[in-house]
């Protein structure tokens, strides 16, 4: 299979960019709050260097997947990606930011450049995501981006270890 390369993005206050091999600990200190990893789906915790290797080596290369970094410092505030689909017309975004970093409009931010690079560049046909009920801020992101709701489900929490109640959402461009 062949890499994929996100191709870097830019917004007002943000620089996506693919991560990197240096980005480890500070993608590795917003994946390992607990905080963080309860609200998502594939995030282990602890999270430990052998899972950011694993994230570097299988999810980037595969994955369309930008860092996301606050421009006025250039510091890593969190992480964003599609996982495509069997099909090659849909994908599903996902997205984490660093605690101190919530309430401040960034993952709206970088969702939006993400959606809609989603759409013109890489030409998917259908975005959806998912968030657990007891996280209904992302809710409120992926409503302001475009996204409506589809249905419910149990979504897998890897860091709690059980299926937790959730909320499907869909984008048809």
């Amino acid at each position: 299979m062949t890499s994929i390369i996100s191709k870097p993005l830019d917004t007002t206050r943000l620089y996506l960019r693919q991560p990197t091999e240096q980005d480890s600990g500070a993608i590795s200190a917003i994946a390992g709050d607990w905080e963080v990893a309860r609200r998502l789906g594939r995030m282990p915790h602890p999270y430990t260097d052998t899972d950011y290797r694993f994230f570097l080596d299988h999810v980037v290369p595969n994955e369309p997947t930008w860092a996301i970094l606050w421009r006025q410092t250039e510091s890593i505030i969190g992480v964003i990606g599609l996982k495509p689909d069997a099909d090659g017309e849909s994908a599903e975004l996902g997205y984490y930011i660093a605690r101190n970093f919530w309430g401040r409009g960034v993952a709206t931010e970088a969702a939006r450049a993400v959606v809609q690079a989603a759409i013109s560049s890489l030409a998917y046909r259908r975005l959806k995501s998912g968030y657990h009920v007891d996280n209904p801020a992302s809710g409120c992101v992926l409503t302001k981006v475009g996204f409506t709701v589809v249905g419910t489900s149990n979504r897998p929490c890897l860091a709690e270890g059980l299926d937790k109640p959730s909320v499907e959402v869909a984008l048809i461009p």
